[in-house]
């Protein structure tokens, strides 16, 4: 006896068409019927039974949830209330655009999403199905803030630094030296992708190895690099720099390789890498520096490059060791993810010695040395 077919109200046709226009392009299955549900506390939408194709041959329940839009903060409460009524099928979540963080909190909550340009996670009992990258702009116009941009960054980096504290709007635009109005935009950012949790009237940071791993994606450093070529090896300049620096009351850190090293000796290097302040090099005192370090600015060769910064952020936490000054962890793990090669995997040492224990996570709660 042939199954019978529901009829959907309009609003929910895309989806439909989503889903079935997912099985034809896959050749995995077949939409076979699509049932409209009554509405209750962990209600879905409808229904939509599927065909699985060869060698499977079985048949799927997909518990379909239809959203206009989805912000990290609601997909978490999809999750929160799957938690209370665990679907008899697969919960599959249909919006018409899905952020890379809302599927990445679908993906870890086990939830299967679709969007309308075919981008999905779909996992069920014989089928697995995994599309990520096509273009699809969101339909919503939004104001919010970048909270990954130069100035906005500073309320993360306070955050990271602090990963346990309590905070009030207040005494996190202080501490992070930006404008209240500027926090309060942030924070809101941060609480909409569920970085950030609001509990009473304190903010407490959620995830911070996820919230770091996804700054580092954005990040790239905000200076100038100069390239010079000096005679002594690079531990040797380092302390040169290190002594002109401190004598000339300049700012500087060491930072990628070079800084790694210093934390944890596993990554050789042979060229030195360092922040150094841009407003001394403006001043003209460059030519000081290299002569008291027998240096000279080259376009090949180079063993050492100064990176001419305004950003006084960098400097923030720095650590001096052995009589040199190093950027603190939280800047490293962003300079040496951007970094090629031997970057990623001196990035997932330095996580492993020094940023566990700061952000006190499992294993499982957070893999940074990842580069999915």
């Amino acid at each position: 006896m042939p199954e019978k077919k529901y009829l959907v109200p309009e609003p929910l046709i895309p989806a439909v068409d989503w889903i079935t226009r997912l099985g034809r392009e896959t050749n995995a299955f077949d939409v076979k019927s699509v049932v409209q549900s009554t509405k209750d506390e962990f209600a879905w939408d409808h229904s939509v039974t599927i065909s699985l194709k060869a060698p499977n041959h079985g048949k799927v329940e997909l518990l379909v949830e239809t959203k206009s839009q989805l912000t990290p903060k609601s997909a978490d409460s999809i999750l929160e209330r799957r938690r209370w009524g665990p679907p008899h099928g697969v919960h599959l979540v249909c919006c018409p655009f899905i952020s890379p963080r809302v599927a990445e909190r679908l993906q870890e909550g086990q939830v299967s999403y679709i969007d309308r340009a075919g981008n999905c996670h779909l996992a069920a009992p014989g089928l697995f199905l995994h599309i990520a990258g096509r273009p699809n702009r969101s339909t919503t116009r939004s104001n919010r803030i970048d909270p990954f941009s130069k100035k906005s960054s500073r309320i993360i980096r306070t955050l990271l630094s602090q990963p346990k504290a309590e905070w009030q709007v207040q005494q996190l635009a202080k501490e992070a030296k930006v404008s209240l109005g500027l926090a309060s935009k942030v924070k809101q950012a941060l609480v909409e992708e569920a970085y950030l949790e609001e509990r009473g009237r304190l903010l407490h940071l959620r995830d911070p190895g996820k919230l770091l791993h996804n700054w580092s994606k954005a990040y790239r450093p905000h200076a100038t690099p100069l390239h010079i070529f000096t005679m002594c090896k690079a531990p040797q300049s380092e302390k040169r720099i290190a002594e002109w620096c401190d004598q000339h009351d300049t700012p500087y850190a060491l930072t990628q390789l070079a800084a790694a090293w210093r934390y944890s000796p596993m990554v050789r290097y042979d060229k030195s890498v360092l922040y150094f302040d841009k407003a001394t090099a403006i001043a003209g005192k460059l030519s000081e520096l290299f002569s008291f370090i027998d240096a000279r600015e080259v376009d090949t060769g180079a063993n050492c490059t100064l990176w001419l910064t305004d950003d006084p952020a960098v400097f923030e936490g720095a650590k001096n060791c052995d009589g040199v000054n190093v950027v603190s962890p939280i800047q490293l793990y962003l300079d040496l993810k951007s970094l090629p090669g031997r970057g990623e995997e001196a990035a997932r040492e330095l996580y492993e010695k020094e940023l566990r224990k700061l952000f006190g996570q499992t294993a499982d709660e957070s893999r940074l040395g990842d580069t999915k």
